[in-house]
């Protein structure tokens, strides 16, 4: 079965004589004729009762008829839409902490766009998404991290700070060395992470922090270490709001837990309009709100 064989049926159903309908699309009879004959063999039965030179629809037809119509217009619209460059399905991983602070505030954005694009999101941590836009499974990556791969493209959105945090309040206002918290419990993201790898990073050399749990979200880590004697390192951004009722920012001496938050995707993607329109808006939309969440 053709979407042609289907445009000759349902003009036939119209006109239902063979001789119209190959005039209506410029063709031999004996071709229009041909064509709906091998239709009726496709679907392995007659559609039309032949009565002279008219064609009238059995029941079969009627049934082809009435689910294939709409089939039919669908197809129409979604080539119409595709040549129009007006239809796009985009895939977008997003790191623990901007999928969950920052990019619901941007997603809803898109519906109010002047194209039809439909997106989906999965959040995880930025090893997985390097691999997956690697492995062209993904379209766009937002990731927490430094980024040195030369095996994708790349754009950065902002600079980014992550603060040391513990839940008890004697530690608030007062400056360490990290070296001075470094035997107390530490409550860490999983390897994987971006925020674990700036963590770590900055650490200074031969320096190793007693880490006494890995969790896969900082809301898990939030919880943990409440009101309680457990430090962690995470976003600015993800605490506004919280801090001092049990969470409390420690001031460190000497170290600074800084990155960037960056945009990636294939090396080799072919950057279409609509493409650039969404990177774009996600660069200046992350941008925004991070800054309105870290002031």
């Amino acid at each position: 079965m053709t979407l042609k064989q289907i445009e000759y049926f349902l003009k036939v159903c119209e006109l239902r004589q063979i001789s119209e309908c190959s005039k209506f699309f410029g063709i031999s009879q004996s071709a229009m004729s041909i064509a709906i004959k091998n239709l009726e063999i496709s679907l392995n039965g007659n559609l039309f009762d032949r009565r002279g030179k008219s064609l009238i629809l059995n029941e079969r037809g009627r049934a082809f008829l009435n689910s294939i119509t709409p089939v039919y217009y669908k197809i129409l619209e979604i080539e119409k839409n595709m040549r129009n460059s007006s239809m796009f399905d985009i895939s977008i991983m997003s790191s623990q902490n901007v999928g969950n602070y920052l990019l619901p505030y941007i997603l809803s954005d898109f519906t109010n766009k002047d194209f039809n694009i439909d997106l989906d999101v999965i959040i995880c941590n930025t090893e997985r998404i390097l691999e997956f836009i690697k492995k062209n499974k993904c379209d766009i990556g937002l990731i927490e991290n430094n980024l040195r791969d030369n095996e994708v493209s790349s754009i950065k959105i902002c600079n980014d700070e992550l603060v040391v945090v513990t839940g008890d309040k004697r530690f608030q206002d007062r400056e360490f060395s990290i070296a001075e918290i470094a035997n107390l419990g530490w409550v860490v993201r999983e390897k994987g992470s971006g925020t674990r790898d700036i963590l770590f990073e900055n650490l200074p050399k031969n320096l190793s922090l007693n880490v006494i749990l890995e969790l896969t979200s900082t809301e898990s880590i939030k919880r943990c270490i409440k009101n309680k004697t457990l430090f962690t390192c995470m976003p600015k951004f993800a605490l506004k709001g919280e801090l001092d009722d049990g969470l409390y920012e420690v001031k460190i001496r000497g170290v600074k837990f800084l990155r960037d938050l960056s945009i990636v995707y294939a090396k080799d993607k072919d950057e279409s309009e609509t493409f650039s329109r969404v990177i774009n808006i996600l660069v200046e939309k992350i941008r925004m709100y991070h800054n309105n969440l870290t002031l």
